[in-house]
């Protein structure tokens, strides 16, 4: 048995990034933000920074868990349709009248978020095992998911969104008690002297989140076990790392993001419906690939995965104030998405060239 088998030496710490490769991307966040507020008044108000937050905190949740996945060199496209499920089964949960009835609206709310992160978990370990254990692509693995998800939230609801009961409902106020209840973590704001309305409770969670995801990846061993097998599987294995019980742990945790935005989205919006989630999984490689994760794998940050999706934010609210058409900002993102896969790549060429010297 290895040394880093037995626990007596740290898997490799995670590559070090030349310095353009780690400040370029918040410059680049900074600059946008001052042309942002250069060009529209009233940009840099304290309600439209909150707006921007709460419009970010799903996809930096789902890029979070998103960036575990890919510095494994792995991807997972079933997120978005994790999002679609877990919020449609969390929905019918929460107003479920023998539920509401049993356990009242608190209760329910708490059994609600209990189901969308077990959906989600459960849908991620088993896309992790099909990779680990069964060696097949993540791509496919993933994309057969996506697609029986998002089927499985439409076959269960017959298309029609989840939430707010008709007012002829006999159990009406306890299930709009009920979808108060979770509103409030989903869409609800904290009073702060100085801020209208409040801070939004989801960029809380976001917060949290991040924080938890960046201490898992640069503070424990298994995040180093994550950065070892995507910089080198058969190293990592050859080291005694447990490289199938990594890959599966990660693609849970990214589940289990897809169903914490699952929960958030229901209570933002009191309604969970079978076309939620549609394109995020996109949304989120993207949040990832800015924030300076590579899809080659072995390099990626949860602090900058969330610097990526506050770029995309920042991008999203400046075109919409700026009255720029839905296609135009469809391009404008592609071609930021292309230019930071150029730039990853030309760092990973330079830095292995550096190497070499």
């Amino acid at each position: 048995m290895s040394d880093v088998a037995r626990g007596t030496l740290a898997p490799p710490a995670p590559p070090r990034r030349p310095r353009l490769a780690k400040f370029g991307v918040p410059l680049a966040l900074a600059g946008m933000t001052a042309v942002a507020a250069f060009l529209i008044p009233g940009f840099l108000s304290a309600a439209n920074l909150t707006t921007i937050l709460l419009h970010v905190s799903i996809n930096a949740i789902l890029a979070l868990g998103m960036t575990f996945v890919i510095v494994t060199a792995g991807i997972d496209l079933s997120v978005g349709s994790i999002v679609a499920l877990g919020g449609v089964l969390a929905a019918k949960t929460l107003t479920s009248g023998a539920v509401l009835g049993a356990v009242g609206p608190v209760g329910a709310a708490l059994l609600a978020i209990a189901v969308g992160l077990g959906v989600g978990a459960g849908i991620g370990v088993l896309n992790g095992g099909a990779v680990a254990h069964l060696r097949v692509a993540p791509f496919i693995v993933t994309l057969a998911t996506m697609t029986v998800a998002r089927g499985t939230a439409r076959l269960v609801t017959g298309g029609v969104p989840v939430g707010y009961p008709d007012p002829g409902d006999q159990t009406y106020a306890l299930k709009v008690a009920a979808l108060d209840v979770l509103h409030a973590l989903g869409g609800g704001r904290i009073p702060l002297p100085g801020l209208p309305g409040g801070f939004p409770v989801p960029a809380l969670v976001m917060i949290a989140a991040i924080g938890a995801g960046a201490f898992v990846l640069t503070r424990t061993r298994f995040g180093r076990y994550v950065y070892a097998v995507g910089g080198s599987e058969e190293a990592s294995r050859l080291s005694g790392v447990p490289v199938p019980r990594v890959k599966l742990a990660v693609y849970a945790i990214s589940g289990a993001c897809a169903g914490l935005a699952a929960v958030l989205l229901l209570g933002q919006l009191r309604s969970g419906g079978p076309d939620a989630g549609t394109f995020y999984e996109l949304n989120a490689i993207a949040a990832a690939v800015i924030g300076g994760t590579s899809l080659l794998g072995g390099t990626g940050s949860a602090w900058g995965t969330l610097i990526g999706a506050l770029l995309l934010g920042v991008l999203n609210n400046a075109l919409d104030l700026l009255g720029v058409q839905a296609f135009w900002q469809e391009i404008a993102k592609g071609g930021i998405i292309l230019l930071a896969v150029l730039f990853d790549v030309w760092v990973t060429r330079a830095s292995a060239a550096a190497a070499t010297r």
